[in-house]
């Protein structure tokens, strides 16, 4: 019987220490969740910037487009006013 208490003892200790150890990875992995939105927002903000740069003739271009239509469909409404 005294052996029985020596082995449950070592493997009660061992659990602890791995359970230990799960909870130190676990906040380890909470602050570097946190870290990660950051870093998430520059990197969609440079691909942003990136596509912009690329489709800046086709962007300019399309814009233009709306605000004469905008330009003129005001002129219609408003008439000679």
């Amino acid at each position: 019987m005294k052996n029985k208490t020596n082995v449950f003892s070592g493997v009660k200790s061992k659990c602890f220490a791995a359970a230990a150890a799960v909870r130190a990875r676990l906040d380890a992995m909470k602050e570097d969740i946190n870290g990660m939105g950051t870093i998430e927002v520059v990197l969609i903000v440079a691909v942003l910037v990136a596509l912009a740069l690329l489709f800046k003739t086709f962007i300019t271009r399309y814009a233009n487009t709306i605000f004469e239509s905008i330009e003129s469909k005001t002129e219609n409404a408003l008439g000679d006013w």
